[in-house]
């Protein structure tokens, strides 16, 4: 990968993370939360089997999987089960080469089978990526992958940074001080929202203040990447 460009001042590239069954109505709460505030491009990040439970699989669940498919939005993977073995939320973590791939491509499978179509990027556990993780993305043949603040568009070797990065864990008392200085000075960042914010508010008290004060326009990756 060569130099990574920064993303242009007052971008925010937007996902709504751990879609899967298990918060089925929390994403349809958030999904109209983000269309209440006039946000429309955005990144759905798919966890084909959360916590590793046949009963938050896709296949399971065919009706959450009618109305996803309903909306019309980019659909990115984001790990196969989002856990690892130690209960971690690093579901890679010390995963061996052969097996990480492997999981990767059970992930794909998992949404070509109930969406019938592919996962336009690959987005891991927590944002964080290794080298071999995005060897496999590139070789599996996704459009990107992101490690942290790093956008790796995996078709043509391009590069693209944010400043920051915001993503809640979906936790009640959730901070987004360390990033407040950077959305003050209008800096590009990545936003992480989690189904699980919609009961508490303040991610949304966030984004509304970034679109209606600070004048961001918000993206979805694929959105993103085609525009540049």
């Amino acid at each position: 990968m060569g130099k990574a460009n920064l993303v242009k001042d007052n971008t925010a590239l937007i996902t709504i993370h751990d879609v899967c069954p298990a918060f089925e109505d929390e994403v349809l709460a958030t999904y109209d939360r983000l269309k209440g505030l006039g946000i429309d491009s955005f990144t759905l990040l798919l966890v084909p089997q959360y916590g590793m439970k046949k009963s938050n699989s896709f296949e399971a669940n065919l009706i959450f999987v009618e109305y996803i498919q309903s909306l019309n939005l980019e659909v990115s993977l984001h790990g196969y089960s989002h856990m690892a073995k130690s209960g971690s939320l690093d579901e890679f973590h010390r995963m061996p080469q052969e097996r990480l791939k492997s999981r990767i491509r059970s992930g794909v499978s998992a949404i070509r089978k109930t969406f019938g179509i592919r996962p336009t990027g690959f987005i891991p556990p927590l944002w964080q990526a290794t080298k071999r993780i995005l060897d496999v993305a590139k070789e599996i043949g996704f459009q990107y992958c992101v490690d942290g603040r790093e956008i790796h568009g995996l078709l043509d070797s391009t590069g693209h940074q944010t400043a920051e990065l915001i993503v809640s864990q979906g936790k009640a008392k959730a901070s987004y001080v360390d990033a407040l200085v950077e959305l003050e000075l209008g800096g590009s960042v990545q936003i992480g929202v989690h189904p699980l914010d919609c009961k508490d508010g303040e991610m949304f008290t966030l984004l509304e203040d970034m679109k209606d004060r600070l004048e961001y326009g918000f993206v979805g990756y694929l959105d993103f990447l085609v525009s540049q």
